[in-house]
Parts: structure tokens; sequence; C-alpha cells
């Protein structure tokens, strides 16, 4: 079975390496934006799960639209206690937070939260009843979760949960064989779509959205062109014939009163898009006046 381990992405409190386990912080913008840039690879798993963490699931939303992911509490971040949304500079001198990083770590407990062994246990004990169903999973939690699994399934590698901590948005693709208590590993961080800012300084007429055709119209095309391969169906029914004798085209009044644009071309040569889209204003205008 395959399991996907994924961190959620980017919060305020990562952006200001604040402590941040218990409190149900949403991500941030450039969380958000980061994300969209992921393509998940076609990732299918029979179970998609989050901690129920705000977070969590809203990085599942973007990773993973339309997926019914169900909340399972255990795999929430650790509870920091006092130290919640605080960061090192604002704690270093106070003497509770010295006493909780002096010695033992894992065994000490913020004022207010839970060990870092509280947390480990009921993870491990999570992902246990996970695993027992025997079904491929995604499961987007926090870093320490993370940590804290993969110390957990591959102990022979003596990483402490700091090292194994993915970055916003990564993680690990686990293939796991319970019957010969094997697993083996490969981080995970998706691949990059092409966003906008990839085609932000192209021109409209040289970008796909700016061009469509549906060859297998009966009509295709429905203006005689000599030059079929650039007839645009982008505009199927031209936006511009409520403009009358402003838009622009060559067409002819008939005597009822009706346009002919039988011989225009206007809305349907490749290279117009910037000007049928530069003429919304002006049906805008038309469309105020007849409201």
């Amino acid at each position: 079975m395959i399991v996907w381990l994924i961190r959620h992405g980017l919060t305020a409190a990562n952006e200001k390496h604040l402590y941040c386990g218990k409190t149900d912080l949403p991500l941030s913008v450039e969380g958000r934006n980061l994300l969209r840039r992921i393509d998940t690879g076609g990732i299918s798993a029979q179970r998609f799960i989050t901690s129920g963490m705000r977070r969590c699931v809203e990085t599942m939303s973007l990773l993973f639209p339309g997926r019914k992911a169900e909340a399972v509490a255990d795999l929430r971040e650790i509870d920091f206690g006092i130290f919640e949304m605080h960061c090192y500079d604002d704690l270093k001198d106070t003497p509770a937070y010295q006493a909780w990083i002096t010695g033992d770590n894992e065994k000490n407990i913020p004022p207010g939260g839970e060990s870092g062994e509280a947390m480990i246990s009921r993870v491990r004990a999570s992902f246990d009843r996970i695993l027992s169903d025997g079904q491929s999973a995604v499961i987007v939690t926090h870093g320490g979760v993370i940590s804290a699994v993969m110390a957990y399934l591959f102990p022979a590698e003596k990483l402490d949960r700091y090292s194994w901590q993915p970055k916003p948005g990564e993680g690990y693709e686990i293939c796991i064989d319970p019957a010969n208590h094997m697993a083996t590993y490969r981080k995970w961080k998706g691949s990059q779509k092409k966003m906008k800012s990839e085609w932000r300084n192209k021109k409209p007429e040289e970008c796909r959205y700016s061009f469509f055709q549906h060859r297998d119209c009966e009509f295709f095309p429905c203006h005689q062109t000599e030059q079929p391969e650039d007839f645009n169906c982008l505009f199927c029914y031209c936006p511009l014939y409520a403009l009358g004798s402003k838009c622009g085209g060559n067409f002819r009044y008939l005597d009822n009163g009706f346009k002919d644009c039988s011989s225009c071309l206007v809305p349907h040569r490749r290279s117009s898009y910037s000007y049928v889209i530069s003429k919304y204003p002006e049906l805008a205008e038309l469309a105020k006046n007849n409201k």
C-alpha cells in the first residue's frame, strides 16, 4: 500500500517563525498561491485524510479539489501550550521556556500543552489504525506529525523529528508492505504548474485562452474564409452585434432593420480578441441603460 504524507501549506505562523500547534490558522495568501502551483501528478488514493485543522483542510482542497476528506483529530500538531503563537525571541529569556527546552525536550511539557512523547504516542496509534485498513491514503497533516511517523517507520536512519520535517506543501511517498514489515520512501513535492506569471507579458493573441475552434460543428466555418486554420470560434455569437453601427465590423442593414453580418470576420479572426474585449465597456454602458 502507498501512503502520501503531505505537510500543510504556509501560514502566517510559519512565515513569522511562531510556535503553532492547536491554534487553528488558515493558510496565508502566499501559502495558497504556492499550493496552486503544485501539480499532484494524478495521485489516486482510496482515502483522503486531514487532521481537521483549517490549514490542512484548505491544503487538501487546493491540492485535491473535489475530494471528500475525513478528519482524524489525533493527527493534529503538538500543543505548545502558553508558547503558542510566540517566537523564540519572545520566549528565550523566560524561565518557563528555558525549562522546556532544557534537558529531554521529548519528555518536557510546555505549560498548558503536551509533551513530544504524548504527541508521538497518539500519532503512532492513529497511523497504525490507518495502516490496518489496508487502503492507500493521502494524509495532509503537520510537520511534527509527519516527522513522528517517519521516525517511527524508519528508525534505522537515526534521524530526529526535526530532521524529518518537510517544507510546507511537501512530504513523503511511502510504500508499505505490512506482511513483511517493510517500508520504503521517497521525498514528495509534486511538480510545478505553469502559472499566470509565465504568460503575463504575452499579448492575449499569443495565449491559448484567446483562441478556440469547434471543428466538429456542422457550420464550421460559419463565415467564408480563406484561412480556416485561423477561424476563431470563441465568440460564436458576436457580442458586438448589440453595438449596431459602432461594432466596427463589415455588415449591412436589411430592410427589416436587422444586421446582415455574413461577410464579417471581425469576431472570428485569431487576431481580433483584444479588439472584441476592448468593446466590452461600451456593451456595459448599454446594459446599464437597459436595466
